[in-house]
């Protein structure tokens, strides 16, 4: 068997999605009303919130009030080897942007710089709720499924090589047409969907998650009755663009 090291940096699996937010206890409403997933009174002691998601790539808004200043990440990695990772990122000249902490036995993290200066971060974690709350209907228009993990960058090219590597993925030729997408399957379900944002410069904020909807035409009159703020009608007949009360912007797509 291979070992991890000559795998690569032995990241096959995305975490989930890191949203930075003002008003965590809003936002938390605000969200749980938009996926149908319960939600209780946030812990004024802990600065984030996460929404259990399909196949464990999850939803976290944090306030990152313990970590004033420093640069967010936007989302995370899972590896089972945190060490191994880290050093795979030092040799192949990854800027580290904060080093390794232990949260707590089978919990630790650290952040590094993508190509396009986004901040990822790689986790290793033993845990796994054993009771998520799910939404409260299964009918809803919009699931509670990540189904790809968008990454704002400037230069398509270089990011699609610096996934490729990260992942350990090989780039498809059919796929580099010359933009604005590239996008790598990961093993549990979630795209890495890289976006040049070509289109849509004028926006305060990049979509980085795309939520699932099987039927566009009844998620988009789902979010205009919740007075979502919609950024990009209907396209294709597949996918819209709407914003968070925050700005936050997300893609629903088919």
């Amino acid at each position: 068997m291979k070992t991890l090291t000559e795998q690569g940096s032995g990241i096959r699996v995305a975490g989930g999605v890191i949203l930075h937010v003002s008003d965590l206890p809003a936002m938390t409403a605000w969200y749980g009303d938009v996926l149908g997933i319960p939600v209780g009174e946030t812990d004024p002691e802990r600065p984030f919130y996460e929404f259990d998601m399909d196949n464990g790539v999850n939803l976290m808004l944090d306030d990152h009030r313990n970590v004033p200043g420093r640069p967010h990440p936007f989302c995370m990695f899972k590896t089972p080897d945190i060490r191994r990772s880290y050093e795979w990122a030092q040799r192949s000249g990854i800027p580290i942007e904060l080093d390794i902490r232990h949260v707590h036995e089978g919990l630790d993290f650290f952040h590094i710089r993508d190509s396009e200066n986004n901040v990822l971060m790689i986790v290793q974690s033993d845990w796994k709720n054993p009771n998520p709350i799910r939404p409260y209907r299964n009918d809803l228009p919009i699931r509670n499924r990540i189904q790809s993990i968008v990454v704002p960058v400037d230069d398509l090219k270089r990011a699609t090589e610096w996934y490729a590597r990260l992942l350990g993925h090989a780039i498809k030729p059919e796929r580099q047409d010359g933009g604005p997408i590239y996008w790598f399957e990961l093993e549990n379900g979630t795209h890495i969907l890289l976006d040049d944002n070509r289109h849509h410069r004028e926006w305060e904020k990049y979509p980085t998650f795309m939520l699932n909807a099987p039927r566009i035409e009844e998620a988009y009159r789902f979010m205009k009755e919740k007075n979502v703020r919609i950024l990009h009608e209907i396209e294709f007949d597949h996918h819209f663009f709407a914003a968070d009360p925050e700005g936050n912007a997300m893609i629903v797509c088919m």
